[in-house]
């Protein structure tokens, strides 16, 4: 599948307190107008909206739009992936390209690669990795851990720039999410998948993307955001967060405590992920952290803090390099360099 917009020109970027809030900003209500968040920074509009083309120009800083893994109706997985050493480079290149390839991370560990994928179906879940994954030039092995749930996502990781009484002007009211009733519409595939190359596309454009009028494109984008089927997130490239380290636990604890472990990891500062899965591991857990000597110290907080819900953490490995996140192709800073449209209704 051709990817979808031009290579972004990468340069070095430095960010400032400003720049910090505006990103918190957005993190909160992604879709803000610079009106509104000007008025909550108390800095004009025209600054802030500078100050954001700055950052997305360079590949630092972008608002994307995905499917949630806890509410479309798709199936996901977390595949671990066994490269030819030689050939680790190859391979994510080839899988970045792939539209059914949300996220691609290389790890430390006894995987080379962790992907999460997505499909229709199923069905269609097992014949991707098996008849197409597993068979990339190069990919000597894979395993596939069906996802159950996400309990967190990274659209819910914030910043700390903005204070309390800010974050509560930003913060949009919406009805609670429920289960959605009906499968996805077609307008609603295609505003998703469109969303994905630019979170913050201003209606009038979103509609003419996705070959509709303005007023149908509106209810059919409020109804993904409503349902909890949509998630917007605010995106900073990792090193200029302030934590460095990704780390990737693989864990279990028993069925009957999977809800409430999921609750306390919720309330971890270094939480980005969390998902359950349906094989050899229940939990897979993403956090950011300062340092690598943090990797074994929050294990041991976990360890320590759940006992009770008798977690054991199986195994643990650093991200080495993030290639594709939620679409976005990386480069080796994680500044952001294209997207790649995930259409996975009409990938080849």
């Amino acid at each position: 599948m051709e990817a979808q917009g031009s290579v972004t020109p990468v340069t070095s970027v430095a960010l400032d307190e400003l720049d910090l809030a505006i990103v918190h900003a957005l993190q909160i209500r992604p879709r803000a107008s610079w009106t509104l968040v000007g008025e909550v920074l108390d800095v004009d509009p025209v600054t802030v909206a500078r100050r954001w083309n700055r950052l997305h120009a360079a590949g630092a800083a972008w608002v994307d739009g995905y499917l949630s893994p806890a509410r479309a109706d798709l199936a996901w997985a977390q595949v671990e992936i066994v490269v030819e050493g030689a050939r680790l480079a190859e391979v994510a290149g080839t899988l970045c390209d792939e539209a059914q390839v949300v996220s691609l991370k290389h790890t430390s560990g006894t995987r080379d690669l962790l992907a999460l994928v997505q499909a229709v179906d199923l069905d269609a879940l097992a014949a991707y990795v098996t008849e197409r994954l597993a068979r990339v030039p190069g990919v000597r092995a894979t395993r596939l851990h069906v996802i159950t749930d996400a309990p967190a996502e990274g659209a819910q990781w914030r910043l700390r720039a903005l204070t309390a009484p800010q974050r509560e002007r930003l913060r949009p009211v919406r009805p609670a999410a429920s289960p959605p009733e009906e499968p996805l519409r077609p307008i609603e595939r295609r505003i998703a998948v469109t969303l994905g190359a630019d979170g913050r596309m201003p209606l009038t454009e979103l509609a003419r993307r996705v070959d509709s009028s303005v007023a149908t494109t509106r209810r059919g984008l409020r109804r993904l955001v409503d349902s909890g089927r949509l998630s917007l997130r605010c995106g900073l490239a990792r090193p200029l967060t302030g934590w460095p380290v990704w780390a990737v636990y693989f864990g279990s604890v028993p069925a009957e405590h999977l809800d409430a472990t999921a609750a306390a990891l919720r309330t971890l500062p270094e939480l980005r992920f969390c998902t359950m899965t349906a094989g050899p591991y229940n939990l897979i857990v993403d956090v950011w952290l300062r340092a690598l000597h943090d990797v074994h110290a929050l294990e041991a907080h976990l360890t320590r803090e759940l006992g009770h819900l008798r977690l054991r953490i199986s195994e643990r490995t650093v991200v080495l390099r993030m290639h594709k996140h939620v679409g976005r192709v990386l480069d080796r800073r994680g500044h952001s360099v294209r997207t790649v449209p995930m259409d996975t209704w009409h990938a080849a």
